[in-house]
């Protein structure tokens, strides 16, 4: 028995001295910037960084004589229409409607000077002449709530973007950058917020016509989210060369 100890002992030891050798070598040749940013040492892998799903609201068209309605009902005092002020011009035709509640142009306001934005006193939606609010969701961002941009459109997925300069997931990427990194560099880092949303079907697929040789994920057991982060790594291969 205590031959064994000893040797379990002489192990041991062993085990500490390749332990304190390896602590070393790191602190002596990893830089420490490069702990705390993981890839800046390599931007060509930043497309290989996914991040967690968005937030996700589904559009619900509004009435705009409910919400009237319920204005006069809360604060005792009908909603006004808006009035101009004296001395300036109206500048909404009197064909625009709110496309989100359908308030008439009474309830309109001209939002950026005559330059084709407008906002609806009564649903408080600003939009562009013409447009029309048929999306069935929005995207937006979970760290700062700001509304994702759709930036690029794939054959198979969209690229959608959070473009708010203060939101909390920017700001903390930028302040891990190197010192060393030049401003026109900044794009070659993942640096904003991003969502890819696929427009494949992943359940309709058939298992059965796939050769024999295909790889499976097996994805009828997985969510869409998984499959999600599988094909955006596939694609950041392809694309990375």
């Amino acid at each position: 028995m205590p031959s064994i100890i000893t040797y379990l002992l002489d192990i041991i030891q062993y085990q500490n001295q390749q332990i304190s050798w390896l602590l070393l070598f790191i602190s002596k040749f990893i830089p420490l910037k490069q702990w705390a940013f993981d890839d800046a040492h390599s931007p060509k892998y930043q497309k290989f960084k996914t991040d967690k799903l968005p937030i996700i609201k589904r559009f619900v068209k509004q009435d705009w004589q409910f919400l009237t309605e319920y204005y006069l009902l809360r604060y005792g005092k009908p909603l006004k229409p808006v009035r101009t002020q004296k001395g300036k011009i109206r500048n909404v035709p009197n064909d625009t409607i709110c496309p989100l509640c359908g308030a008439p142009h009474q309830y309109i306001y001209d939002n950026n000077g005559g330059k084709g934005q407008f906002k609806c006193k009564v649903c408080q939606k600003t939009f562009v002449s013409g447009e029309q609010v048929s999306s069935p969701l929005v995207l937006k961002c979970p760290y700062c709530n700001h509304s994702l941009v759709a930036k690029k459109d794939r054959k198979h997925f969209t690229i959608h973007k959070c473009i708010n300069n203060k939101c909390s997931y920017y700001i903390s990427n930028v302040r891990k950058l190197p010192n060393d990194v030049k401003h026109s560099d900044r794009y070659k880092y993942k640096l904003r917020y991003i969502y890819r949303e696929f427009s494949v079907d992943f359940f309709a697929m058939d298992l059965d016509s796939l050769p024999k040789n295909a790889s499976s994920f097996k994805f009828r057991s997985k969510s869409a989210h998984i499959m999600g982060l599988c094909l955006s790594c596939y694609n950041a291969m392809i694309t990375t060369g």
